[in-house]
């Protein structure tokens, strides 16, 4: 009896584990870009490129925000039992990624910077494009997803039918 337990809690103690699997990519990218803006940060005191700087600080803490905000709604979206499952959340978790992609190819091509720059400085640019590109490439991957559900939604909802008239009188 003992080891019937003990198999049960270590299958979903496994389970669980492989749920939250999902999003550590994303939670990755994140740990990613929380590391580069403390090293962006930490630059802000003995570098020439001060407001640059502070423009790249300030893109690691929104993207963070933002993408803090996505786990927010994925855990809501979660809750959602598969029967209640609709459209709105599906469509509401696919335009909170498109805003997050679109923010981030807006700081890509502000990081595109023709000035002259410290190399210290340029260095960490090339990251965080490279970040902010990789990042689009999960998103566009996540919204692809999303799309699908989406799809499989319509297919499995029966449309519904205008009901019969009766001929009787």
């Amino acid at each position: 009896m003992k080891k019937r337990v003990f198999i049960a809690l270590a299958l979903v103690i496994l389970l669980c584990f492989n749920a939250y699997a999902q999003t550590t990519s994303f939670v990755n990218m994140r740990s990613e870009l929380f590391e580069e803006s403390k090293t962006i940060k930490a630059l802000l005191i003995s570098s020439k490129d001060v407001f640059l700087l502070s423009s790249m600080w300030d893109a690691c803490v929104m993207t963070m925000t933002q993408m803090d905000a996505y786990f927010s709604m994925l855990g809501i979206f979660n809750t959602i039992k598969e029967k209640d499952l609709s459209e709105p959340p599906i469509d509401y978790l696919s335009g909170w990624l498109s805003a997050i992609k679109q923010s981030n190819e807006l700081n890509i091509k502000s990081l595109n910077s023709s000035e002259p720059i410290e190399e210290n400085t340029r260095v960490h640019m090339e990251k965080l494009k490279a970040s902010f590109t990789k990042m689009n490439a999960m998103l566009d991957n996540e919204i692809g997803k999303l799309s699908l559900l989406k799809k499989s939604l319509k297919t499995a909802t029966p449309t519904p039918t205008a009901p019969k008239k009766s001929t009787k009188r």
